[in-house]
């Protein structure tokens, strides 16, 4: 049985939900490894750049995720336009400056679609992921899944839903906290490869810091209701004392972080463990530990302990 088209928006502006989980066993989390999530960011990252398309929300779960898309309207676009996002989507094709009209046409077209979108992101993911844990096979569990959001409201809605994902499912207290959301991002001030909030709360009167509370405040009181069992909600206690600080950030440094005072290196999982190997190529590093995790995770670090390190 042939599969069902999709629905798409092909002539105006559109807002999707898109959602896929891994094909694992119940109780597996492939996508929980930081290095994971740091790979699963810098592809989005780079298929964002590419595609005339926004981020609004997202959240990566230990075996799904969820995104919010704004795309923007199909539109014809220069050649310079065209040029540079196909030298970056096809690096290895010489044949570019050479392109028949079709094969520009098409690539207009590819850029403000969904499905394009999220195959070129989906299907890079799963090759790194298959190629550095040795494995075979499709990692996703099937076609990603998404909705059409109709209105500034729908969006809006979505973007709640998708932040309190991991407060639903008892991971965190408060959707600021938990690493693989942007609420996070937002919250420590890295949100600047997202959807800007004040297109996504257009009120004139909120600027700055009062959109993001006002983005917050929406979460928390949304976060308070259940909507079917085996939901965690947001405690009244939690939902009380942010209330009472405005639902301003706190931000990632919430405590003394000692890393910046005695740590060596600083930085991505994947950076302080090339750092270690070639510290001990070197043969002036013996600890055989793994980097120290720092900041929920969203930060690692190699302290500086003098019975480490071999004299030189």
């Amino acid at each position: 049985m042939p599969r069902q088209a999709r629905i798409k928006i092909h002539d105006a502006p559109a807002a999707y939900h898109a959602w896929n989980a891994a094909a694992c066993r119940k109780g597996e989390y492939p996508l929980a490894a930081p290095y994971v999530r740091e790979q699963f960011f810098r592809l989005l990252k780079f298929y964002l750049s590419i595609y005339y398309c926004k981020l609004a929300a997202h959240q990566l779960m230990g075996n799904h995720f969820h995104l919010v898309l704004c795309f923007d309207a199909p539109r014809l676009l220069s050649q310079n336009e065209l040029m540079s996002r196909a030298k970056l989507l096809y690096p290895y094709d010489k044949s570019i400056e050479t392109w028949p009209d079709k094969r520009w046409e098409a690539l207009e077209k590819r850029l403000f679609d969904i499905s394009k979108f999220m195959g070129n992101f989906e299907q890079a993911f799963s090759t790194w992921y298959n190629r550095i844990h040795s494995r075979k096979g499709h990692f996703w569990a099937g076609r990603y899944k998404s909705s059409i959001l109709g209105g500034p409201q729908s969006l809006l809605d979505a973007v709640t839903y998708v932040e309190l994902n991991a407060v639903r499912a008892g991971l965190v207290a408060r959707p600021e906290d938990y690493v693989g959301g942007s609420l996070f991002l937002r919250e420590a001030g890295e949100d600047g490869w997202l959807m800007p909030l004040k297109e996504l709360l257009p009120d004139a009167q909120l600027t700055g810091e009062a959109l993001h509370a006002r983005l917050k405040e929406l979460c928390y009181y949304r976060g308070a209701v259940i909507t079917r069992s085996g939901q965690r909600p947001i405690s009244d206690e939690v939902i009380k004392a942010e209330k009472a600080r405005g639902f301003k950030k706190r931000g990632v440094f919430r405590k003394k972080w000692r890393c910046f005072t005695d740590g060596l290196v600083l930085g991505s999982e994947l950076y302080v463990r090339n750092q270690l190997l070639k510290l001990r190529m070197a043969g002036r590093y013996v600890r055989r530990k793994n980097p120290v995790k720092q900041l929920e995770g969203s930060l690692f670090s190699l302290r500086e302990q003098r019975a480490n390190f071999v004299e030189t």
